[in-house]
């Protein structure tokens, strides 16, 4: 399986040092060379541009697929190309993705996508990480969850 992370998530993750999640929960990670620039950008979060100022290895930025999908003319280029990439290689791949206009493209190209709540989620049903402790950083980062995203990932955290 591979999985294939956009920038909103990464940060999301860097910005409240959950990031070790990753590769306790996927062998590897893959981002485009358009999410390594927004991640890099003198915009981004200084715990994302130190991160990946040492990228660990489990880490893989590959070349942005081209063309692009023309359904992702409306976004960004890191949202963009990480659903073309995720969209050429569809029958393998899940797209971590948060932004809402990113994921209503994904969902309306039939892509298996998921988000860094639902990893966070993930990782406490497997004992990673505490759930609530891991909602309060993602909270207090400004990272905009509703009632119902919350209680679904709080559900999912405690499911055998």
């Amino acid at each position: 399986m591979l999985i294939i992370c956009d920038t909103s998530a990464l940060s999301a993750l860097a910005e409240t040092s959950l990031l070790h999640l990753l590769p306790q929960m996927f062998p590897r990670v893959i981002i485009t060379d358009s999410v390594h620039q927004e991640c890099r950008h003198p915009g981004a979060p200084d715990a994302m541009r130190r991160w990946l100022a040492q990228a660990p290895e489990w880490l893989e930025v590959v070349a942005d697929p081209a063309p692009l999908l023309l359904e992702t003319s409306s976004l960004g280029p890191g949202e963009a190309s990480a659903i073309t990439l995720a969209w050429t290689q569809r029958q393998t791949s899940v797209l971590i993705l948060d932004e809402r206009r990113g994921r209503a493209v994904a969902k309306a190209l039939g892509l298996s996508i998921t988000g860094a709540m639902a990893v966070v989620a993930d990782a406490a049903r497997r004992g990673l990480v505490d759930f609530e402790d891991a909602l309060q950083r993602l909270q207090a980062a400004g990272f905009r969850l509703s009632t119902l995203v919350i209680e679904e990932a709080r559900a999912r955290s405690h499911q055998s």
